[in-house]
């Protein structure tokens, strides 16, 4: 999975999953770059996603070490904005743009 699977975990409520997968330890997974229950549930605020909820991010290579997501994931939380920030690991802007739906762009 990796970062680049990162916004598969975080994202599944948007396009109709009605749940996601978590490791209980940090550290203890079953596939490298799996987020933690409490990060799914605090940091991205997981059980408030759904259909109508903005995605935003900051994209990069690498990525995974941007504080960007706890500030603004809390900031949107904080003002009840309907939002996601997540760090999209992406390795060429210009040819990556395409395949993603319009809710994440």
């Amino acid at each position: 999975m990796g970062e680049k699977g990162l916004m598969t975990r975080v994202l599944s409520a948007i396009f109709g999953g009605f749940l996601t997968f978590g490791v209980i330890q940090a550290g203890v997974v079953s596939a490298p770059g799996q987020p933690t229950v409490k990060d799914l549930l605090e940091l991205y605020n997981f059980r408030q996603i759904g259909p109508d909820t903005e995605v935003h991010g900051v994209i990069g290579n690498p990525i995974g070490h941007s504080n960007s997501p706890h500030l603004y994931n809390a900031a949107f939380k904080s003002v009840g904005f309907n939002g996601i920030y997540l760090p999209l690991l992406v390795d060429m802007w210009q040819t990556s743009s395409r395949p993603f739906p319009p809710q994440i762009l």
